[in-house]
């Protein structure tokens, strides 16, 4: 039982009136930085969980502004944003949306950096958050030309921003380019690949012309979130697929190669048949 001493009816109010004035200025905070026009957008990212990351991340000044959707895919939407000196930035949201993300646990059960992570809910997508931020790192430290990295938290991730004439970097199968720099494009896509597997010992694993973009004169890879590293159970299957997709797109654009060409690049003629 409560004694009248114990009981402060005004602790109650207080509290409440605490609690309702910081959601009122979290609310205020994130309807003056986010700058997205059209519900639907809303809809599909924006849920309680990932206002309140945002709202972290922007008193913390990881991120100042959010502005329009510059990538759409299946498992995250993309945003250009702004940090407070103007330094534009990506903001790569992943969905709340446990059953797209299912398909991607075999490329987590067999990387020895999230052994201990659970396979299911939200903790699987803060996983794949945090792994793609991982390989970013460990490309973007290797010499491979990817976004680099500069923060994550649960499903938001936060990258350099790629553009090109002031409009975000185009996709490798948007650009008009003639043979000569095509081929130019091959051999510095060919040279990430050779990087990737002898010396940081990894594997894309989704390696395709939807997956490069072109900013600054140079291809850079994106989409990192189920590289593996070589002792995956998958790192063969998937590497075999980069190799297809990158002959397959080449070739159609009058690119003179082959999988023999790519395997003896890498150097991996006794480990591998395409």
């Amino acid at each position: 039982m409560i004694g009248s001493k114990d009981f402060n009816p005004g602790s109650i109010d207080g509290n409440m009136m605490t609690s309702k004035t910081k959601t009122e200025a979290q609310h205020s905070l994130l309807k003056e930085k986010i700058n997205i026009p059209g519900r639907k957008t809303y809809e599909e990212v924006f849920d309680k969980r990932t206002f309140l990351e945002l709202y972290s991340l922007m008193k913390e000044g990881v991120i100042d502004i959010i502005d329009y959707p510059i990538s759409t895919g299946k498992e995250a939407k993309v945003f250009r944003g702004e940090q407070k000196d103007g330094t534009p930035i990506a903001v790569k949201i992943m969905r709340i949306n446990t059953a797209v993300f299912k398909e991607y646990k075999k490329y987590i059960e067999g990387d020895h950096r999230f052994k201990d992570t659970s396979k299911s809910g939200l903790k699987l997508i803060y996983a794949w958050t945090r792994k793609e931020f991982s390989n970013l790192r460990a490309m973007h430290d290797g010499g491979i030309k990817v976004p680099e990295p500069i923060s994550f938290s649960k499903n938001i991730l936060i990258m350099e921003y790629l553009q090109h004439r002031d409009h975000p970097a185009p996709m490798l199968k948007d650009v008009d380019i003639d043979k000569e720099d095509m081929e130019y494009v091959s051999r510095e896509i060919l040279g990430y690949m050779d990087t990737l597997y002898n010396d940081l010992e990894m594997v894309h694993g989704d390696l395709s012309e939807f997956n490069v973009l072109i900013s600054g004169g140079y291809p850079y890879l994106i989409d990192v979130s189920q590289s593996v590293f070589l002792d995956h159970p998958q790192a063969e299957e998937l590497l075999k697929r980069d190799i297809n997709n990158f002959v397959r797109y080449f070739k159609d654009n009058d690119v003179d190669i082959s999988e023999d060409d790519v395997i003896e690049k890498i150097g991996i003629e006794e480990k591998i048949e395409v």
